[in-house]
């Protein structure tokens, strides 16, 4: 047997010779615990072993010289089948991860892989190999069902305490602040040091208030629900240069217009981790901030400038921490999606949303 390798397409097909080497290839295959399925240049199944029959449910003479596909796929599934095994059967390598029909009605989704069967030097037909990953899936679907909520909760609870902080605590600092007044105004002339201990207390409790402002506006921004996302983008890009120093250089174009809350609050987010992330991982210099739109499309670019301390390469893409998978969760649930790359020059972060996140879609 001999495994060769289109360069120019870049796939690998497999090459028979000789009796020993075929009965070698059907060893494996029969022993395999991928299921693997051989059809002709028919597309009728001639071969299947024990794990693809455990799989599907289909004995061997059952889906002997039989219209494979009609077997295990359906409506818009066969046409998808139908078209992996012409460009199998064309001579490419195929990959797809989709649905299949088992004998008993029952539909796995699965992982499925398409080779080239070549023999003597021709195409004779296609080795089809079947990974069911439907619990995986499931356990993955749940999962991020349960990040989200988890999400939604969150989001709730940095409600309800930014509520708390500025209703509450800053009301309370205010009536400090005025209560230190008075108790100023009652001094005498001569009681320069508790007045000057005063002026302290007083100062103190204005930088107080300016943090707790901060705060809450940084857990739930009310200008983020009244103007919008860009007003919003702007206060945090200069509230960020403002307290760490570093330049931020933001543009929007004036064609993004208003998007609904939920897509605001993501790419805000994703903003805020961003900057944050620009802390912990790099030693930049410039912050680049974009929000534009093309075509159907609304994109949110964070691109900083300097060493980044993120093992990554020149164009690589970051491996998730937690606050990544965050942000990436955000963008899926709005069908949208997050790229994150390290260069040699610092870390950019690009969020992308469907424009049917729209506030007037």
């Amino acid at each position: 047997m001999k495994i060769h390798w289109d360069l120019a397409a870049e796939r690998p097909s497999i090459d028979l010779d000789g009796r020993a080497d075929r009965a070698y290839l059907e060893l494996l295959i029969e022993h395999s615990p991928i299921a693997i399925v051989i059809l002709n240049s028919h597309h009728q199944a001639v071969q299947c072993n024990p794990a693809f029959e455990k799989m599907f449910g289909f004995l061997r003479s059952e889906i002997a010289n039989r219209p494979f596909d009609d077997l295990i796929a359906a409506g818009v599934m066969l046409d998808e089948a139908r078209q992996c095994t012409r460009l199998v059967l064309q001579g490419e390598k195929t990959h797809a991860v989709n649905w299949r029909r088992r004998k008993d009605g029952v539909w796995i989704y699965v992982e499925i892989h398409g080779i080239p069967l070549i023999i003597d030097g021709m195409l004779h037909g296609v080795y089809g190999l079947y990974v069911d990953i439907t619990e995986r899936t499931r356990a993955e679907s749940s999962l991020r069902k349960l990040s989200l909520e988890l999400m939604h909760l969150q989001e709730t609870e940095k409600r309800r305490i930014a509520r708390e902080l500025h209703d509450a605590t800053s009301q309370e600092l205010a009536l400090l602040s005025i209560s230190l007044s008075k108790l100023k105004s009652k001094l005498s002339a001569e009681d320069t040091e508790v007045a000057a201990l005063l002026n302290s207390i007083q100062d103190l409790t204005r930088q107080c208030t300016q943090k707790i402002r901060t705060a809450s506006y940084l857990l739930h921004p009310p200008l983020l629900e009244e103007a919008g996302l860009i007003p919003a983008i702007s206060w945090l890009a200069d509230g960020f240069a403002e307290r760490v120093g570093i330049p931020v250089n933001v543009r929007i174009s004036s064609k993004v217009g208003r998007l609904n809350e939920k897509a605001e609050l993501a790419l805000f987010r994703v903003l805020q981790e961003s900057l944050s992330n620009v802390l912990r991982h790099s030693k930049s210099n410039l912050v680049d901030i974009r929000l534009s739109r093309r075509l159907k499309t609304v994109k949110l670019s964070v691109e900083n400038r300097g060493a980044s301390n993120l093992p990554a390469r020149t164009g690589e893409a970051v491996r998730d921490g937690v606050g990544i998978a965050g942000m990436k969760e955000r963008m899926m649930e709005l069908g949208g999606h997050l790229d994150v790359l390290s260069t040699d020059y610092g870390m950019t972060v690009v969020a992308s949303l469907p424009m049917e996140a729209r506030a007037d879609a």
